[in-house]
């Protein structure tokens, strides 16, 4: 049964006028004298949504409160990257990251519940293995303790996730088989072989002297001056181009000694590319000029593309569609749930967002990053944005704890800044 309570004021930036709720200001849902100020979804110092907030709860969930509190946070982080960048947060997203939140904290109460009903527990051995499992995607101890700190969570708030998402798992167990038939992950590697090739890859190094693509002949001609003598330093007996690099190269990855890691064809400027896959491992080439300078290219590895065989692949397929049937049997049970469900929504989106519940959200649009990721090994520059597709790398960080990003952001530098991609 829904009882949604009155709606409350809006205070948007365009309207002089606002709706006002009647009702004693200690109803739920009435904006008391201690509710949090209205924000305009404009204002760039804002780090709440545009509306007042009850003093109380944002919504209920069978009598169980959902926090103000909780929403207020998870708002301000969502929406951080517009903040701190004091950019304007557009009205529509900022409805939309309003929805989505509510949704998020609607469900995961929903579930909490039906979890708790059916006394499903994770020992204390489980969660320790999962978070070490989570743990070693950051690869080094310093990398989790960077996205600690720039997401503004705690090692606490991290394993409560993860209890929470095995302790869905098994809910969902419960439910059904979800087992993937050996039968099942044939028939989708058969359809689907193009995905597991392994691309051709080279790792290489290099060295640039940058120039503006509408530099004169002459800045040409002293820019090919300086390429041609570092490739003769680099020539050298018992050279060492990393070290050669680090003091002279104008690109992004010379304090790495230039290294831009492996990489497949499509990825790099066509010029560079041209050259840089005829080469042998350990050579170095003659000025490449690109739209970005000139560049001394050194080969160090050459991988050949394969097919990688059904045995090579078939764990990964199996978690892909054991997923896929768990997030469908996720969504039903979630419909069933509000269906069942007591709610009361204390401000304007609560409504909307408690009607999405056990549906596919569309998510809010996401800003477009360079594709090759400086944890992965790949250089911030000289790529072209998009490419890579399947085969590019990737970090994934599970249980919705993306360090500190939203959905629409504005974080987002630019991948291409002086780095030499197209």
């Amino acid at each position: 049964m829904r009882r949604t309570s009155c709606r409350l004021a809006l205070a948007l930036a365009v309207a002089a006028s606002t709706y006002a709720c009647s009702g004693k200001n200690d109803e739920p849902g009435s904006a008391p004298a201690s509710a949090t100020a209205a924000v305009t979804p404009g204002s760039a110092e804002a780090a709440a949504p545009a509306f007042v907030l009850p003093a109380g709860p944002v919504a209920k969930v069978n009598g169980v409160e959902i926090s103000k509190t909780e929403f207020e946070q998870k708002y301000a982080k969502m929406t951080k990257a517009f903040t701190t960048r004091k950019k304007d947060i557009p009205e529509n997203l900022a409805k939309r990251y309003t929805e989505s939140i509510l949704k998020q904290l609607i469900e995961k109460e929903l579930l909490k519940q039906k979890i708790e009903k059916e006394q499903i527990k994770i020992e204390d051995v489980e969660l320790t293995a999962a978070f070490d499992d989570y743990k070693k995607m950051f690869r080094t101890d310093e990398n989790f303790e960077r996205y600690l700190k720039s997401s503004e969570v705690d090692v606490e708030q991290i394993k409560d996730n993860i209890r929470h998402n095995a302790s869905v798992d098994k809910l969902l167990e419960k439910g059904g088989s979800l087992a993937v038939p050996v039968e099942e992950s044939t028939a989708y590697f058969v359809e689907n072989k193009k995905r597991y090739e392994v691309q051709e890859q080279i790792h290489a190094a290099h060295i640039l002297v940058k120039l503006d693509a509408k530099a004169d002949k002459a800045a040409d001609a002293t820019a090919l001056k300086k390429a041609n003598e570092l490739y003769k330093d680099v020539m050298k007996k018992g050279s060492d181009f990393a070290a050669i690099a680090q003091k002279s190269s104008d690109g992004p990855t010379a304090n790495r000694g230039g290294d831009l890691s492996f990489f497949p064809r499509g990825r790099m400027v066509k010029e560079f590319e041209d050259i840089a896959f005829k080469m042998k491992a350990g050579e170095v080439s003659k000025p490449v000029k690109t739209q970005f300078g000139y560049h001394i290219i050194k080969l160090v590895e050459h991988k050949d593309g394969r097919d990688r065989p059904f045995e090579e692949v078939k764990e990964a397929i199996d978690k892909l569609l054991k997923n896929k049937k768990q997030r469908k049997a996720k969504l039903d049970l979630l419909v069933t749930l509000r269906a069942e469900a007591k709610f009361e929504g204390f401000i304007p989106e609560a409504e909307s967002a408690a009607a999405t519940i056990g549906k596919e959200e569309e998510k809010p649009p996401t800003p477009t990053i360079n594709p090759i990721m400086p944890m992965s090994g790949g250089m911030p520059g000289l790529a072209l944005p998009g490419a890579g597709g399947l085969n590019a790398p990737a970090l994934k960080l599970p249980l919705n704890l993306m360090p500190g990003s939203a959905p629409g952001s504005a974080a987002a530098a630019d991948p291409h800044a002086g780095h030499g991609h197209k």
